[in-house]
């Protein structure tokens, strides 16, 4: 069993993280459609917090599109267009 410590408001230490919070976790962005096919952005944060592109089929499945050990980026040209691309 815990033993109950005592502490100032504010100071008490808590077994939950930021980390374990975080850990597993997926952002979501960037999202998009082009007929029956959805296309989004995701942060990963398991994956050392890169940035996927993924494809819903019509079909249903799901699939990563940026090649593993890549990350995505999104880069605004001169002309305000978002231009993803890979690092």
């Amino acid at each position: 069993m815990i033993k109950a410590e005592v502490a100032s408001y504010g100071c008490w230490r808590s077994p939950i993280t930021t980390d374990l919070i975080t850990a597993s976790t997926i952002g979501l962005g960037q999202i998009a459609l082009c007929g029956e096919e959805i296309y989004w952005s995701e942060l990963r944060p398991s994956e050392s917090g890169r940035n996927v592109i993924v494809r819903r089929g019509a079909n249903g499945e799901i699939q990563s599109l940026t090649p593993s050990g890549n990350n995505m980026c999104v880069l605004v040209c001169m002309n305000m267009v978002a231009v993803p691309f890979l690092w």
